[in-house]
């Protein structure tokens, strides 16, 4: 499942998403006792969060078969129960946040605001990002920029969300959801939520972006279409 939650953060990351807080569901139950199982063992990398999971798993079995309405635990929509713990996950517990947040500056290039920036080409045109899904093969998400709309295509153009897009300034924007029929975008969002951009470097073949998370700061490439 450490796949699935390094997805749902790159997600996160790229939305920035104010999730908002509903009453406490057994999917907030269980992303909280994963929490205090990665703090008590004190995890320092996602590939050593797969034991947690796996305890919460056993230690929730029937609850889960429940919760799903199957006989079977192989018979868990495991996708689904990934997507909604990493979500609450990412959300209730910092000490996440902080896992991944070192595993990415220790992945990625520091940037600094590139000099001279400029961004009109920017604000057309389109772009693709990349989510490690598996370990083999990265899922594309394809970004089309037009006017005031922001269209994400995903799943090789069977899901999407659409949002609106607001420039504040040459660099800076801000984006707001609309909808989506993508089953992990519809966790994170809802209609009218607002996520704010700096463009931090305009290159030949890509731009990079940068947005908070607390006390975190992340990167994300946009690689310019063809």
């Amino acid at each position: 499942m450490n796949n699935t939650f390094k997805h749902v953060l790159i997600v996160v990351i790229i939305y920035l998403i104010p999730i908002s807080s509903s009453s406490q569901d057994v999917y907030d139950k269980f992303s909280r006792k994963l929490c205090k199982c990665l703090e008590k063992e004190k995890v320092q990398s996602p590939s050593g969060m797969e034991p947690c999971f796996e305890e919460l798993l056993v230690k929730n079995m029937k609850e889960l078969k429940e919760v799903y309405k199957v006989e079977a635990f192989s018979d868990i929509d495991t996708e689904d129960l990934g997507n909604k713990v990493g979500v609450r996950l990412l959300k209730n517990c910092d000490y996440a946040i902080g896992i991944f947040s070192n595993q990415e500056k220790e992945e990625q290039e520091k940037i600094v605001k590139q000099a001279n920036l400029t961004c009109d080409d920017l604000k057309s045109g389109d772009f693709y990002y990349l989510t490690n899904k598996t370990n083999i093969v990265p899922d594309t998400t394809h970004v089309t920029i037009s006017k005031n709309m922001f269209l994400e295509r995903m799943d090789n153009g069977r899901t999407y969300s659409l949002l609106d897009i607001n420039w504040q300034d040459e660099c800076n924007f801000e984006l707001e959801f609309k909808e989506s029929n993508d089953p992990l975008k519809k966790e994170l969002s809802t209609p009218g939520d607002k996520y704010k951009y700096e463009i931090l470097a305009n290159r030949e073949k890509s731009i990079v972006l940068k947005v908070f998370w607390g006390e975190h700061e992340f990167q994300v490439e946009f690689f310019k279409g063809k």
